[in-house]
């Protein structure tokens, strides 16, 4: 069986896939009903306090939906890909595969390839669940927008990958390469907050959307850090794979 089925049979015969997905649709439906409804919500729990929200726009419902998926979804993303990643921290599983693959690549291809495409295959299915919901309860999406949305986030989730598996080069275990992948991840937009370098950092990607929807920029915009992006992952796959390959058993 070739190293691309195995991982494929790995992510749709186990409940990693359904997961995944359920994770992104759950907050593709519920946000926008969120938004929605935040003033009747907080004025039945907020004990007679008077609290103020503004209008709904189609915009906000998408854009809390991005936020969420950036942040928990991408930890769902982080935790899944550790899991493919790290099969160096079972010493019978990492003798066998490293005997039978012909290189390193032939190991780390396939779980980077199938991780990144399930984040993004749930990014889109919770996008347009968004958009419909949204769509539903508050008016409609501007299209390009949200295609241009889902193109970004696809990718930050893609870089995410490639950090989780160049931190499975780094650590052994599971529990210190989500660690360590999510400390990279979070720290990379406090360097955000410097003007300097915000534009051209990965991360910015992952509220890209919402500033689409928003209109405060167009995708072409976005364009440098699509670049930069996939060279950075391109970097951290090179980087995962010289170190595995060093790496004692």
């Amino acid at each position: 069986m070739s190293t691309w089925r195995l991982e494929w049979l790995r992510l749709v015969r186990t409940p990693r896939a359904i997961s995944l997905g359920a994770v992104f649709v759950f907050f593709g439906l519920t946000e926008p009903a969120l938004t929605k409804y935040a003033s009747q919500i907080f004025s039945h729990v907020s004990s007679g306090a008077q609290i103020t929200f503004p209008a709904p726009t189609p915009a906000g419902g998408v854009s809390s939906y991005v936020s969420q998926a950036s942040q928990l979804g991408m930890i769902v993303v982080v935790v899944l890909a550790a899991g493919a990643f790290t099969f160096d921290s079972r010493h019978g599983l990492a003798t066998f595969l490293r005997t039978r693959a012909v290189s390193m690549w032939q190991l780390v291809a396939p779980r980077f390839a199938v991780s990144a495409a399930a984040a993004a295959a749930a990014y889109l299915l919770g996008t347009l669940a968004a958009w419909y919901e949204t769509s539903l309860l508050i008016g409609p999406v501007p299209a390009g927008a949200a295609l241009g949305g889902i193109l970004c986030g696809a990718v930050y989730l893609a870089f995410a990958v490639a950090v989780t598996g160049a931190a499975a080069s780094l650590v052994r275990g599971t529990l210190g390469t989500v660690g360590l992948a999510l400390v990279v991840l979070l720290l990379l937009p406090i360097a955000g907050l410097f003007r300097a370098v915000h534009d051209w950092l990965p991360t910015t990607l992952a509220t890209a959307p919402a500033d689409l929807l928003t209109g405060a920029h167009d995708l072409v915009h976005f364009v440098p850090m699509l670049a930069i992006s996939a060279g950075a992952t391109a970097g951290l796959l090179v980087l995962t794979v010289t170190r595995l390959r060093a790496r004692e058993v």
